[in-house]
Parts: C-alpha cells; sequence; structure tokens
C-alpha cells in the first residue's frame, strides 16, 4: 500500500520573517522548487508558498518594489494542506479532489506526527500513482471497479491541472494524452493531436528539436527543464513556456513514455521585466532613476577615458518648484515634473542621458566632448528651456532652473565624485540667484569643507555652551531713558574668534540647531532680563524656521514661567519672511504668542513688498524702520518721507514705531522732529554683554535739549556692524563722528 511518505520530496523550509526578497532569489535560483513550506520554531508548519502566486502577486503589487523588505508571512498562504505521511495516497487524492481541490493543486505538507516531513505535488502524485498502478497491476486486472477509479483518478487530476500536461510515446514521439489547460494553451484540441508527432503541427526544424529533446529524456532517465521555450500556437502567436520532461519506464525498465508538464511563464516575464524597470526608471516621468544613472555615468567615464574624450554632469535644479506645489497642489507638480522631463530629453542629444535623481532634481550625462563648449551650450539650453512658461492643467507657471557642472577628468574621474562636484557648481548657481548655471570650482570644495568644519563646531559649541549674550539698548526719546534692550548672540570661538552670526545663524537654520539655539537664546535672554528695572523690556529676535517647530509656544511659556519675567516685558521681533511662509499656521502662532500678553515687533519694516498688508491682518506692537532709510535720511529726499510716512502710519494704528541705526546727532534730531518716539542704533550704544548693560541700567539719565547718550568705553564705536540676530546699526562714516559728544545715561 503506497502512502503519502512515498510521494515526499525534502525541501529546506522557510520562516514568516524571513525576507520576500530572499524567497524571489531562492525561486529564481531554484527552477525546479514549485513551492515552499513555512515552519514555525518547533519545525511545525503554518502557511505554504505557492511559486506561480509569489510572482503574480509580486507583479500585481509592483514586485520587490513592495515586498523585498516584508517578511514573507504577508505572502503565504495561512492555511496550507497538511497531512500526515502515513495517510494512504489513494485515500487522499481522492478527499482531497473532492474536497481541497485548489489546494492539492498549489502543493501540501507532508508531516511526521506533527513535524515537517518535506512537501508534495501534484506531479509527484503522477509519478506516484504510475507506481502504483504499475506494481499492482495483476492486484488492479483481479479488481476492474478499482481499475476504473484509478483510471478516473489520474483523469481528474491531470484535467485539473492548471499548467499544461501532455504525455508521448518514447518511440515515435507519438501524442497520447494532452488536459485542458494543454488545449487552451496550444489552441489545437486534444482529438487533433492525439496519435499524431509534432511534425503535425509545427515547423520541420522545430519538431526536430523537439525530437531531440524526447530523445535525450528517455535516455537519461532524468528530469529536463526548459526554462524558456517559444511555442507556437494554433492563431500564429506564441506561447512562451516553462517545461519539464521526464521518461516514465515500462515493465522493462525501458522509457516507454514521455511525461512533460509546461508552465506559462509569460505573466511571471512581464512582471519580472516590470520589477526590472521599477528598480532603475522613475515612475512619473519614465526617466532613468538615481542607480541608473549612476550606471550610466560610470560606463561613460570608462569609455571616455579610453578615447581621452570629456563628460559633463549636468545637475539640474528646478526653481520655485515647492511655490507650485503648496500653492497648485501636487497634481499639477507631478505635470510640471512630467513637462521638465520632456523638455531636458529635447535639450540633449541621443547617448546622453537624462535622469530625475529625486524630487524637482535631474541630472544630465553628457558623453563624447571634446572641449567646455558643449557643456556651455547645453547648460544654456536647459536654462532657457525652463525658463519658458508652462501650461498646467490651466495654470500658467513660471518657475526657471538653475545648473550646475563638473566635467572629467580635471573634476574627477569617479561618477561619486563627479556627482558631488556638480551639486556644488549647482548650489552656487541657485546662490547668485537661481535661473542660470555655474561650472565647478576648485575654491567651491574648498568652501565646502570649511562649511563642514564650521558645522562640527557648531555642533560642538551648543553642546558645551559657548555662546553668549549682548544686549544693544533701545532708547525712548519722550521719556529720556533706555526703556528696553534687544538680545543679541555672539559666539566667542576658542580658536576662530568672533564668529559673526550673519555666518553662522543661516547655517544652524539650514542643519536644523536653530530651534535648540533659539530655546537657549530665549531662555537666558528671560533669565537675565527678570534682574532688570521693570520698566525695561527685553526683544528677542525669532528665526522663521523658529515657527516650524510646534512647541514654540510652549518653549516661550516655559522660559517665561522658569525666569519669572512678566510676559508683558517679553517682546518677540519677527522679519517678514514668517508671514510669508505657511501664512495660516504662522499667523496663529502669533496670535497664540501675543494671547500670552508677550510684545509682537515687525523687524525690518519696509524692505518687503507686502509689509503694509500685514498690519492689516496681525496687530503688532511695534514696527522696526530699517536702518538702510535712516542711513540716507539726512541726503535722501525719498528716504526722509519714508521715514514719515511709516511714524504717521505707526501713529495712526496706535503701534509704537522704532528707527533702527542711528548712528549720529543729526539723525537723532531729524528723526524727533519728525515725531519718532524710540531709537536703536550705535549713537546710544554697542551691543554690550550682560554685566555691562545691568551696570548701565542703573545710571541716571540725563534730559536736555540734545540727545541723550550713553557714556562708551574708549574705542568702543570702532568696527563694523552686523544684522539680524545680530547689531543694530552699520559702520559709521568717519566724518560723521567727528564732534560726537557723549552723555552719562
Amino acid at each position: 500500500m503506497f502512502t503519502l511518505r512515498d510521494t515526499v520530496s525534502s525541501l529546506a523550509p522557510a520562516r514568516a520573517d524571513d525576507l520576500g526578497k530572499t524567497l524571489y532569489e531562492r525561486f529564481r535560483e531554484e527552477p525546479d522548487t514549485l513551492i515552499v513550506p513555512v515552519l514555525d520554531a518547533d519545525e511545525r508548519p503554518i502557511g505554504l508558498v505557492e511559486r506561480n502566486a509569489f510572482f503574480l502577486r509580486m507583479a500585481a503589487e509592483y514586485g520587490r518594489a513592495l515586498y523585498a523588505l516584508r517578511p514573507i508571512s504577508v505572502l503565504m498562504d495561512h492555511d496550507p494542506l497538511v497531512v500526515e505521511a502515513d495517510v494512504e495516497l489513494a485515500a487522499f487524492t481522492s478527499d482531497s479532489l473532492s474536497y481541497r481541490a485548489s489546494d492539492l493543486l498549489r502543493g501540501f505538507i507532508v508531516t511526521d506526527k506533527g513535524r515537517y516531513l518535506g512537501v508534495g505535488t501534484v506531479l509527484g502524485l503522477l509519478q506516484a500513482a504510475n507506481d502504483t498502478n504499475r506494481r499492482g497491476v495483476e492486484a488492479l486486472a483481479a479488481a476492474k471497479a478499482d481499475e476504473e477509479r484509478a483510471r478516473t483518478f489520474m483523469t481528474a487530476v491531470v484535467e485539473a491541472i492548471p499548467s499544461m500536461v501532455f504525455v508521448k510515446r518514447a518511440d515515435d514521439h507519438s501524442y497520447v494524452l494532452l488536459n485542458r489547460a494543454g488545449e487552451k494553451i496550444l489552441g489545437h484540441s486534444r482529438a487533433d493531436m492525439i496519435g499524431r508527432t509534432d511534425a503535425d503541427f509545427y515547423p520541420e526544424e522545430q519538431a526536430a528539436i523537439y525530437k531531440q529533446r524526447d530523445t535525450e529524456v528517455a535516455a537519461s532517465g532524468e528530469v529536463r527543464v526548459i526554462e524558456e521555450d517559444l511555442v507556437p500556437r494554433k492563431d500564429g502567436s506564441t506561447a512562451l513556456l516553462r517545461t519539464k520532461k521526464i521518461a516514465i519506464p515500462g515493465p522493462d525498465g525501458a522509457a516507454e513514455y514521455i511525461l512533460a508538464v509546461s508552465e506559462d511563464i509569460a505573466e511571471r516575464k512581464r512582471a519580472e521585466a516590470q520589477i526590472a524597470r521599477l528598480a532603475h526608471y522613475d515612475p512619473l516621468t519614465d526617466l532613468p532613476n538615481r542607480l541608473l544613472f549612476q550606471k550610466d555615468l560610470s560606463a561613460a567615464l570608462s569609455r571616455a577615458a579610453r578615447r581621452e574624450d570629456l563628460v559633463a554632469v549636468h545637475c539640474i535644479d528646478l526653481d520655485r518648484f515647492k511655490t507650485v506645489n503648496d500653492t497648485l497642489g501636487h497634481p499639477v507638480g507631478d505635470a510640471l515634473l512630467k513637462t521638465a522631463a520632456e523638455r531636458l530629453r529635447a535639450c540633449v542629444r541621443e547617448g546622453d542621458t537624462v535622469a530625475r535623481l529625486g524630487g524637482d532634481e535631474f541630472a544630465v550625462v553628457q558623453c563624447g566632448l571634446t572641449d567646455l563648449g558643449g557643456a556651455t551650450r547645453l547648460a544654456g539650453r536647459i536654462v532657457e528651456a525652463l525658463a519658458e512658461t508652462f501650461q498646467l492643467q490651466g495654470h500658467q507657471v513660471m518657475i526657471g532652473g538653475s545648473v550646475g557642472v563638473a566635467v572629467s577628468p580635471n573634476d574627477g574621474a569617479d561618477s561619486d565624485e563627479l556627482l558631488k562636484k556638480a551639486d556644488m557648481a549647482l548650489y552656487r548657481a541657485k546662490a547668485d540667484g537661481k535661473g542660470a548655471f555655474h561650472f565647478f570650482e576648485r575654491a567651491m570644495d574648498e568652501a565646502l569643507q570649511a562649511r563642514r568644519a564650521l558645522e562640527l563646531d557648531l555642533r560642538l559649541a551648543l553642546a558645551e555652551g559657548q555662546f553668549e549674550l549682548h544686549y544693544q539698548p533701545l532708547f525712548n526719546l519722550d521719556a529720556d531713558k533706555v526703556m528696553g534692550c534687544e538680545a543679541l548672540l555672539r559666539w566667542p570661538h576658542p580658536v576662530r574668534g568672533m564668529v559673526s552670526p550673519a555666518e553662522f545663524i543661516p547655517l544652524a537654520e539650514e542643519i536644523g540647531l536653530i530651534n535648540s539655539l533659539g530655546e537657549w537664546v530665549l531662555r537666558e535672554a528671560c533669565r537675565e532680563a527678570a534682574g532688570w528695572p521693570e520698566h525695561v523690556r527685553l526683544a528677542v529676535n525669532l528665526s522663521p524656521a523658529q515657527f516650524r517647530d510646534k512647541h514654540l509656544v510652549t518653549t516661550v511659556v516655559s522660559a517665561l514661567a522658569a525666569s519669572g519675567l512678566a510676559a508683558q516685558r517679553l517682546e518677540l521681533e519677527i522679519t517678514e519672511s514668517v508671514l510669508l511662509q505657511d501664512t495660516a499656521g504662522n499667523m496663529s502662532i502669533l496670535h497664540d504668542l501675543k494671547a500670552l500678553g508677550v510684545r509682537i515687533s515687525m523687524d525690518d519694516f519696509g524692505t518687503g513688498y507686502s509689509s503694509l498688508s500685514y498690519l492689516r491682518s496681525f496687530p503688532f506692537d511695534k514696527i522696526k524702520i530699517d536702518q538702510t532709510f535712516v542711513r540716507d535720511i539726512l541726503d535722501d529726499a525719498d528716504a526722509l518721507a519714508i521715514i514719515k510716512a511709516v511714524l504717521d502710519l505707526g501713529a495712526s494704528l496706535g503701534i509704537t514705531t522704532t528707527a533702527e541705526g542711528v548712528e549720529s546727532e543729526a539723525q537723532l534730531d531729524e528723526l524727533r522732529r519728525q515725531g519718532c518716539g524710540e531709537i536703536q542704533g550705535y549713537f546710544i550704544s554697542r551691543p554690550k554683554p550682560a554685566a555691562e548693560i545691568a551696570a548701565m541700567l542703573g545710571v541716571t539719565v540725563q534730559s536736555g535739549d540734545k540727545a541723550p547718550l550713553i557714556t562708551f568705553s574708549p574705542g568702543e564705536k570702532e568696527g563694523p556692524a552686523t544684522k539680524s540676530w545680530e547689531d543694530e546699526g552699520v559702520r559709521s562714516h568717519p566724518e560723521s563722528r567727528q564732534g560726537e559728544k557723549t552723555r552719562t545715561a
């Protein structure tokens, strides 16, 4: 009596947490593996993965792009057909065909007392059934009912198999069996094919190939696999099949029949092609992705080295793409990327590579150059193409593009190095105003290395507490005394000396340190200001980047609570750019801050194109006239007119107005005549350390006709001023300092 133990194929199992990519590689490397069992830690079956279902699933879900790094537990059949090894073969197949026919076709797991023993397949059952028939021929002859049942069973199994099954005689190669799937695949009925040979259906040369294969299978007695076989159909089309063949011996041991199972692999091949394309092409623009770009660039560099040609790499960035995406939506942004890709394709020659590296970043590999002229012309064409208006879903969009170019071998012979240097050149092109191209220069690399060193120092400075605060007074002209001080950040580097905020603040914003740095400034300034006279307010600048921190309001509340400083004494200064970015969100934060009792000031008023509109949308407590107007107040009638208009506007709206950058007594007198209420600048005081400011605030201010001044130490007014988070004021002209007088404040 045959049992399932006789049909078992020993096969290495998988685990539920194995990744999809490992199973993919296993199926590719083991073409004879039809199913893979999945076991738990106790070697008990918990699932099964069938080859065809796995590959179809991969195709439908974009293959390895989705499943490569996910466990196969999401792919496996969680209710596989599991049977004990000692179950009788005939009873098992009969029951399975009646109740779990589809599971039988997928394959099944065989266990020995619950533990994994091996796997079984329909092909194994067919071979075992053949052995059963041969060995039991005498018993079956004595029991015709059993013979008929066996024949019915075999027919049912063969007909139910979704793959093509056919049998030929080993001697004359004529067909003796073809199942229903075979009729569907080939387009020929079994009635037409039974008793005939391949020569009756296929061209002479192809029929000879099939005959030769059958002869080799019969002679070897081993399973032969034809991985990809293009077989003509009756309608003239072609089927792509993977075929397994094995010889079935007769009573004398010689090959009597050739049994073959053919699997239609066209869908799987399409899936593999799709997966391969996804791995190398951007699905939105259909351009090569970064991976394929790197391969093409490496190949181009290798060819150029042999021919002594030049290769140029163009890094391209779409200017103002984020604005389009944010204002018009992602569908328009996607359409913009597609159209930009088409324009870039039109700019290059055949043989050059245009790729999308990600987001709005593109790149071009330009080959076969003999000088820099070709690279210059291509970069110019790209800039011109991207500067033209885009017509996108009813919108007219103008963005422009910036290009950075690096050329081998002068700028490097390695693909990574060349791409890095082209990116540096792109950064320079954008810094120079966008809508232009720039070639790599050695100084760019030096600047990048210096920037990296500064970044490391900046992180260390924050960790070690190297920063300190200086304060610049805000002088009230009506009260003739200091009514506030602005906190300004200073970095006395142990080696570099005093580092300008204009150098490290933008870097802190770029690398994400500005929130930590800004929180320290706020807490430290509130702590120190809590000891000042109660009439003296504290002004602290907020970077636009800090408004991206959803905890900004909480940070302000915490700083006030920890220091004991009254909210009414804190004044937060912002620039117009805060309101240009995420207007609704930032406006909400400003209202929350004002609800605390904190005063809000608009810094650098008059330099933005929409400053007036913001005065209508938010109740600012103060506006600060930018120092560029104050600097020219005595010589430029337009500057004076602007200042007068702003002062009148502030008075009508009930908003305090502060003039920045006051450097001379004459400037102060003119501002007083125009009705300015508060000034700030070097004429009053340069920024001072906390201890000096505290001492200064305890000095009595003298009143008089002349503008009140604060006593300066020798040489205090010498040297340049910086801006924002820095000093308020500009370098004074030597002649403007002649005859300056000082008073004790």
